[in-house]
């Protein structure tokens, strides 16, 4: 029974890219609608129109998953040896549009009190530029909070129930070696969470495609909090 009300519940993953924060969404029988931007082929394009001038419209959009890509962003950015030079305003324009999609969901009905958007949020690296423009995030976790073996902080902007940390956020070490050992056998891990044919779309390496998966210990918190 809940099961079947969970499809008439619609997820919008934008930037969703693995789809690993919407997963246990998807798992739980809810609608989880994947749109990566700014590379849509014909067939994302045509369902982005449909969930811009239907679902939207229609106030059926249960919640809101953003990841814009941080690589404008990233403090750990070399902007030196960067092929690209750093283009903050050409970042925001992924982030705008991310926000533009919430905002249409936002605006109706007219009625405050009838919206159907329970929550929505954005993430991004803690330690990156995005808090230029959208200010200091309400909350920040690592992956280790969760009972990860990695560590990478990361901020939530937006509108959302706090999931609980699970763990006191200390990643296992030991010697070099071992640590070592204990990185490619987390990667090696995660690679399953890798749609079949991703890295020859995107183009990306193994190694970044990894680093952007959403832990699931988080995902299944959030999702936890905000079902």
């Amino acid at each position: 029974m809940k099961e079947e009300q969970n499809k008439e519940k619609i997820i919008l993953d934008l930037c969703g890219g693995t789809g690993s924060w919407s997963k246990p969404y998807r798992d739980a029988g809810y609608r989880v609608m994947n749109l990566t931007l700014p590379n849509f082929n014909v067939e994302e394009w045509e369902e982005f129109t449909y969930v811009a001038e239907e679902i939207i419209r229609k106030n059926k959009v249960y919640g809101i998953l953003a990841a814009p890509p941080c690589t404008m962003f990233s403090i750990a950015r070399n902007d030196k040896t960067a092929l690209k030079p750093r283009d903050l305003k050409g970042g925001m324009k992924t982030v705008n549009a991310c926000l533009n999609i919430i905002h249409e969901c936002l605006y109706n009905p007219y009625r405050v009190s009838e919206n159907n958007l329970k929550f929505w949020a954005l993430e991004n690296p803690h330690t990156g530029y995005l808090k230029r423009f959208l200010g200091n995030p309400p909350y920040i976790f690592d992956p280790s909070d969760f009972g990860d073996n990695h560590s990478k902080k990361t901020a939530l902007w937006g509108m959302f129930n706090e999931p609980k940390k699970t763990t006191k956020g200390k990643v296992l070490k030991g010697d070099k070696n071992n640590y070592i050992k204990s990185v490619e056998k987390y990667f090696d891990e995660k690679k399953h969470l890798i749609p079949e044919g991703y890295k020859e779309k995107t183009g990306l390496s193994m190694r970044t495609i990894v680093r952007s998966i959403t832990p699931q210990g988080f995902a299944k918190a959030f999702f936890k909090a905000n079902q």
